[in-house]
Parts: structure tokens; sequence; C-alpha cells
């Protein structure tokens, strides 16, 4: 390099530092920094926008090399981010807040689905709590669905015996279902629902899910988790993950078939219709009249709110918290 290449060399890297670092999309395209994003379960159709995210280079766009894990629940998520060992994470808003009580240094920053992807599954319609008076519903005994659906009772002022609990272990509630042992059993919309339509329809039956946000259970369901240190670090950072998340999502919803294809593409041991069918399932737990009025991946304080109250209630949480303990916006509504 001549003097006359060197001179505006030095030149650009004197403004540079008169005026802090380079620019955020400068940096992201010469060096992505590498993260590591734990989903809240073994890969399946819900799981599919961070892949989409991943082969469209929106993570890439926004400055990320993600290396996407899966772990082995909620529980498992904000342990490892809280302790270092991940940079983001999914997990159930309600083992959020319940670990935020106990003293984990985490906040979640975005909503990934609006709802809660619980219910009852049966094959008879129950579109009220009244209609399942004497019924019983298969649940193991730790399942959350016994906590939640007594209060849901007791807002309706019904008693908590208003149906009959059957103690079984989750690898047999399609059985008792298709044998008439049970009426409903606890299931996620995106889970176990697209496999026993597909039992069901062998069959001649048809499939209902009632989702517990339908009976007012107005909980967040998961939501991107991040330790207080890395919120406090790089703020900025959050937004970008939480703006990448957020396209990645409106493009699966767009496309999902493609979405599907793209899930498999990366996870080879996974079938295409069972992550097609579940990821459409997905879809209702995110497209909500909530997100149409307010914009996916926003928490209102009215609803952060919401939130807390059922979750402190159901869980017995002695701390009091607030919004502002177990939330960072990172995005505006649109």
């Amino acid at each position: 390099m001549n003097v006359r290449m060197i001179a505006p060399a030095l030149l650009a890297i004197g403004i540079a530092c008169s005026t802090g670092v380079a620019p955020v999309n400068a940096q992201t395209a010469a060096s992505p920094k590498k993260i590591t994003f734990l989903t809240n379960y073994v890969f399946h159709g819900r799981h599919s926008p961070y892949f989409v995210g991943l082969e469209k280079g929106f993570y890439k766009e926004a400055g990320f090399d993600i290396q996407i894990q899966p772990a082995t629940g909620s529980g498992f998520v904000v342990t490892a981010i809280d302790s270092g060992k991940a940079d983001y994470g999914m997990a159930d808003a309600g083992t959020t807040i319940q670990a935020i009580a106990k003293g984990s240094k985490i906040k979640s920053f975005m909503v990934f689905m609006d709802v809660s992807t619980s219910g009852l599954a049966s094959l008879d319609p129950y579109p009220t709590m009244e209609s399942m008076k004497g019924k019983k519903v298969a649940a193991s005994q730790s399942d959350s669905a016994r906590v939640i659906v007594p209060i849901l009772l007791e807002r309706r002022k019904l008693e908590p015996t208003w149906v009959e609990w059957v103690t079984s272990d989750p690898g047999v509630y399609l059985s008792l279902l298709m044998s008439g042992q049970t009426d409903l059993f606890t299931a996620s919309i995106d889970g176990d629902v697209p496999a026993l339509e597909k039992v069901a329809s062998q069959r001649g039956k048809k499939v209902y899910f009632t989702s517990f946000s339908d009976w007012g259970y107005d909980v967040f369901g998961y939501v991107l988790v991040a330790s207080n240190e890395t919120l406090a670090k790089d703020p900025d950072g959050a937004k970008r993950f939480a703006e990448a998340t957020r396209k990645a999502v409106r493009y699966s919803i767009d496309h999902p078939e493609e979405t599907a294809q793209i899930m498999v593409k990366h996870n080879p041991t996974l079938n295409y219709d069972t992550t097609l069918a579940q990821w459409r399932q997905s879809i209702k737990a995110i497209e909500t009249p909530y997100v149409k009025q307010n914009g996916y991946g926003v928490a209102t304080p009215e609803r952060l709110q919401s939130t807390l109250d059922f979750i402190q209630r159901s869980m017995k949480l002695d701390a009091k918290l607030g919004a502002a303990d177990i939330y960072v916006p990172t995005l505006s509504g649109r």
C-alpha cells in the first residue's frame, strides 16, 4: 500500500474511533456473534421458525451465528440461561415466572406463543366447563392441568370435583381415550393433537381440542428468555434477536409447507407430514385476537399482569412480582 492509500485508511480508522464502534450492520456482516439458543424440548413443529430464521439468514443479518439446541423442558432452559450455559432460549411463561420468583436472574424479552398450547383432547365436543361434569380426565400426577382446571372451575363457581381425574402415564393417554376408559386427556395442540388425529381418523373418529385459554386461562404461552446480565450488557442484541425471530415466525406462518421442508432438512429424522401438522397447530396459539390487536411478540402491561396474577396464584408463589421483574420489552406493536 502506498502513502496515498494509507492516508485515507488512517482517516477512516480515526473517524470510526471518534464515533465509537462501526455501524451494527457492518459489524454483523463481517463477524456474526456465535450464540447458543435452546428450544424447550426435543425438536418438533413448533420450533420450525428458528430453523427458518437460520436457513433464510434472518439471524445472520441480525448479527448472529446461531446454534439451535434442544432441551429437556422449560426448567432446563431457564437453569441453563441463568448459569450462562446458553445465550437465549424459549420457555413456558409459568416456568419462567416461577424461576424468577425463586431467585433466577433471568427475564423474558419477547412472546413467542401468545397462548398456552395446553388443553384437553377428546373424541366428543365439550364446549364449556359445565359440559365436563362427571367426565374422566387422564393426567399424570404432576400435570399442570390438575392446578389450572380447578382454578378455572372456581372462577365459574363450580366445584373442583366437577371432573374425575384418572392418574395415568402420558404414554397411555391415547389408548385410554380410544378405548373409552377416559373421556378426555391433557394434551398440547401442536404435540398430541396431530398424533391423535392420525389414529382417530383411521377409526372414523373426529378429534376435539379445547384450549385452556378458551376457558379463561389468560396467560402467555412460550416466551424468549435471557439472563439479566446479557440483557443489561447487550440490550440491542436482544432487540435484534427478537426482530429476527419475529421475521422468521411471520415467514413461517405465510409459508407452512416450505417451513416444514426446512425443518426436516435440518433435522432429517423428523417426518414432513407430522412436522407440517404440528406447525399448523402451533399457528393457532400464535395468531390470536390479542396478537392482531397488539402485534406479534408484544406483551402489554395489562396482559403481563394477568399472566402474573394467574401464575402466582396457581403456583402459590410467595414473591410478589411486577411486570418489570419478569419482562424487558424489545419489540413495539405492529
